[in-house]
């Protein structure tokens, strides 16, 4: 009958079998001590299962434990091949196109006056029907700014729950639309270039908007900063804002000395004082519409994001078929020039990406 040791559950888990050359069967319990020793022996007890035979002691050397981590971590550690998995083939990194892929435009004529090429490329050449004049253009398109979209027709409409309706662009392709065929007319002022208006909850007066490079803008000055004092006149917020105009304009190459308040964060504040020169500077408008021929579709520009004008010059788009994709690169005075559009900046460069869902054929 075999005499069998109580073992704890660490001593189990190296607990070995074996059978020495008689083939009796052989429960070894390596010395815990002796773990830490390699290719050192360990003195184990054998029992026989036959009570009348003498005890038999057998001597097994086991391997270290050290050993069998060792060569797990081999293992593991052992170069191997890429894994693939299968079915999955989107690349995760923007590809890089190469120099000799850039594409660029012929010359167009934009607000009147000569302008050269623009460059794109053609990420995806579609395989549809192409885009000739007089064909109803459905576009989507995406306008990034360093990188990140900043305006888009696929997040054209935001409904509950953070959802949104993608709403595609549709135009009459071939033809610039009547304001892009005119010269770009600001009316003008001599002055600081900031818009101002009174709080009258706060009592305070504070910069609405600020002219693309001018006198505030290039100085520092951004909207929501507070006018403390004009010239050493202070409570602004109770004098007419007739009065306060007249202020800020006068004649060209006049200093103005302001006083601004600038909040930092929710308690600190920091008063700091600008000297301008007055100079002209052009007023922008307070909306931006675009009367685009459109009809039966999705979307025809009074309703979503706005989008560049580059996007309806025909040679911004010449070549494309349907399932087509293009990256423009567009320059301010063709993309949203010196207004701005989102988080876009005014006088600002982007790449405009273009896809070309469908093409609808001019009645014959």
């Amino acid at each position: 009958m075999m005499i069998s040791a109580t073992l704890s559950r660490f001593e189990r888990s190296f607990d070995h079998i074996g059978f020495d050359r008689s083939g009796r069967e052989i429960r070894v319990r390596p010395d815990i001590r002796a773990l830490n020793a390699p290719w050192r022996q360990r003195q184990s007890e054998s029992f026989d299962r036959k009570p009348q035979e003498s005890r038999h002691c057998a001597s097994i050397e086991v391997f270290p434990r050290r050993i069998i981590l060792g060569v797990g971590t081999a293992v593991l550690c052992y170069p191997t091949q890429k894994a693939i998995a299968l079915g999955f083939t989107k690349e995760l990194k923007r590809k890089e196109f190469r120099s000799e892929e850039v594409v660029t435009s012929d010359a167009f004529t934009f607000r009147g006056a000569p302008h050269d090429g623009i460059q794109f490329i053609d990420s995806i050449q579609g395989r549809g029907s192409f885009l000739e004049a007089g064909d109803t253009a459905v576009v989507h398109f995406t306008c990034r700014y360093r990188g990140l979209a900043a305006v888009s027709s696929r997040e054209a409409r935001t409904l509950g729950g953070n959802r949104t309706i993608a709403e595609p662009l549709e135009f009459k392709y071939g033809r610039l639309p009547a304001e892009f065929n005119k010269p770009l007319v600001r009316k003008s002022i001599i002055g600081i270039g900031a818009e101002v208006r009174v709080d009258p909850e706060l009592g305070e007066l504070y910069v609405v908007n600020t002219a693309f490079h001018g006198p505030a803008e290039r100085a520092g000055i951004r909207p929501n900063d507070t006018i403390i004092s004009i010239d050493g006149i202070r409570n602004l917020a109770e004098r007419p804002i007739s009065e306060i105009g007249a202020l800020l304009t006068g004649e060209s190459g006049t200093d103005i000395e302001l006083v601004i308040k600038r909040h930092i964060g929710r308690a600190d504040e920091l008063v700091e004082t600008f000297k301008l020169i007055r100079e002209e500077t052009y007023v922008l408008p307070k909306t931006r519409n675009i009367n685009i021929e459109g009809g039966g579709g999705l979307f025809i520009g009074t309703s979503g994001p706005k989008p560049p004008p580059v996007i309806f010059i025909p040679e911004a788009l010449a070549g494309m078929r349907t399932g087509g994709r293009r990256t423009i690169t567009v320059p301010p005075d063709v993309g949203y020039e010196d207004i701005g559009q989102g988080e876009i900046p005014p006088g600002a460069s982007f790449q405009l990406e273009v896809e070309l869902l469908q093409v609808k054929n001019a009645a014959p």
